[in-house]
This record gives C-alpha cells, structure tokens and sequence, in this order.
C-alpha cells in the first residue's frame, strides 16, 4: 500500500482525493486545507483523515498531491521534497524560474519523484495521437483552449491557468528548442488577462499559434497538427481523434459544368475513454513504486513555465 495524501481540496482538489480513494493498492491518509468546513466534508466523502495543517502529513504518507494556489507550490513542496515525501504538483510547477529550479535540485538531491500536473499528457486522445505524430514532420500546430468564464481560478490569468497545457503539449511534440515567443494579452475586468494570443517558432522551422480565453461562450479544448503528409486533430474535450491523409482537390467538367471537388481520406481511431485524472495520479504511484521518472518531471515543468512567462513578458512590451 502506498499511502498517499491531498493537499488542498477545492475543485480540483477534491478530484484527487476521489481518484486516489478508488485506486487499488493506495491508501488515502488524509486531505489537508485552511478551509476546515471543506476540508472536513471532504474527508468524511472520501473515508480519510482530515489535518488543518499539511504538515502534519509528514511522516504519515510516501506521496503527497499538491493542490494548493500556485504563489504557494514552492513552499509546500519544499517541505514534503525535504522531509523524504514524492510529490505531484499542479500545473504550473511554481510562479517563477528560480524556485522551479531549487525544487528540481531538491528532488534531484533528496532522490525523490516530482512530477507536475500536466494533464493534457494523459488524456486518451493525445496519447493515441502521438503514434501519427512525428516531431520532425510537423509544419505548423494550432491550440485552442476557450471558454466562458469561471470561478475555478482566481489567482492566475489565462496563459498560466489555460494556455501553459497547450505550451507542454507542443514542447512534448516538437522536439526542437524554442527560438522565439511572442504573445499578446487583454484584460477584460479582472486582475488578470482573460484572453491571450501566442506564436512560438521553433528552430526546426515549425509554428504554433495558441490561443487562451476565459470570455468564449463556446467551449473547446483543440489541437491541430499539419505535418508534411497528414493533418492531425486531437479534441481534448470529447476525447476525439482525426487523422486525414491523401487530401486532392481538382476541378472536374461534367454537363452541368466545371466544379471543385476536395477529397481526403479521414482516419478515426478507437479512444479508450479513460479519466485523464485517473491515468495521470495511476502513473504517479506507479513511478513511486517503480522508482522511475515521471512523463511530466520537473524539467518539463520549467520548460512550459519559462515559455508561459515569455508570453507574459512579450505582452507586456
């Protein structure tokens, strides 16, 4: 039994907590957060302890879920990382490029597992769209992430909350260093930008363009990938996958006259649908027991954070 606790329980949170407490072969010690009325209603729905401070977790768990407001990672990571504990962050890893580097030092140090919470890497789709994906054949991707807005986040704008999935997801694919960012941001009426635009040029010669937005009436979670021979379309959404190869165009004369005709043969493959949550916190306490390093490590953690930051800063200018 790995025993495994939560700390922080709000909206995503609480997922963490339900996940772990279905999984097999784990045992959910307890759930920690300053809101003691949450915290203890969702102790007693998941059948686990609850503490007002999570550091009372420590020598209780081999692996704590960190679930807390971003401004906060660092620290709360620190001290489980120090006190010998593996631990999952959310997305992003921290707020800045130096504390993301003194944990990946830590955790190096400590010989502890620190994955990050990029979720998009287990989703099914995006799973299954990596074997008609090839990093050397990619021309150009588009990433879309809308929506209307919301309560969930309250401590970040759009580009750290929605777009930086998109920004790891692309890192992921390309396999090329990033040689330009540009980004462009409006806020609408909070404190944060609720609408952002980016381009990312990659030295091999690709594109991406992603778009971020809390203002959309319509939602949709979008990935377009043109390669040299096929148009790949993940939806994250809905857990949709299309590949379309052998497109044609031509225009064809019949009696009626001359018309277009566009044809391409389109690929659907069969998603397993499984919860991206679930597979993610599956592979987490698989690396734990395993001792292996996770999809998502801190490395990669940094390097969509420090792409996020410069869209930030390109904004700015």
């Amino acid at each position: 039994m790995i025993r495994v606790g939560v700390v922080g329980v709000g909206n995503m949170g609480r997922n963490h907590a339900r996940v772990y407490s279905e999984l097999k072969d784990v045992r959910l010690v307890g759930v920690a957060d300053k809101n003691e009325q949450l915290g203890r209603e969702v102790a007693g729905k998941f059948n686990t302890a609850f503490f007002s401070d999570y550091k009372d977790l420590m020598g209780k768990v081999d692996a704590i879920n960190v679930v807390v407001p971003t401004k906060l990672h660092y620290t709360v990571v620190r001290d489980f990382l120090e006190n010998g504990v593996d631990v999952l962050v959310e997305k992003p890893i921290t707020s800045g490029l130096e504390e993301a580097d003194k944990l990946i030092k830590l955790a190096n140090a400590k010989k502890r597992i620190l994955q990050v919470g990029h979720i998009e890497r287990f989703n099914p789709a995006m799973i299954q769209a990596r074997n008609y994906i090839k990093g050397g054949g990619i021309v150009h991707i588009e990433a879309n992430r809308i929506g209307p807005s919301g309560a969930r986040i309250t401590d970040a704008g759009v580009v750290l909350d929605l777009m930086i999935h998109d920004i790891d997801v692309i890192l992921s694919l390309t396999n090329s260093d990033v040689e330009g960012v540009h980004g462009y941001c409006k806020r609408i009426g909070g404190q944060y930008e609720d609408f952002a635009s980016a381009v990312m040029k990659f030295k091999s010669g690709a594109l991406a363009t992603l778009t971020a937005s809390r203002t959309t009436q319509k939602r949709e979670r979008m990935l377009r990938v043109t390669q040299k021979d096929s148009y790949v379309v993940v939806d994250f959404m809905n857990r949709v996958l299309e590949i379309h190869k052998q497109a044609k165009s031509e225009y064809l004369a019949d009696d009626k006259g001359i018309k277009f005709v566009y044809s391409d043969v389109v690929e659907r493959p069969q998603i397993p649908q499984s919860e991206p949550l679930k597979l993610e916190l599956k592979s987490f306490i698989e690396c734990v027991e395993e001792r292996k390093a996770p999809v998502v490590d801190g490395i990669a953690g940094r390097k969509a954070l420090e792409v996020a930051l410069k869209v930030l800063a390109s904004a700015e200018k």
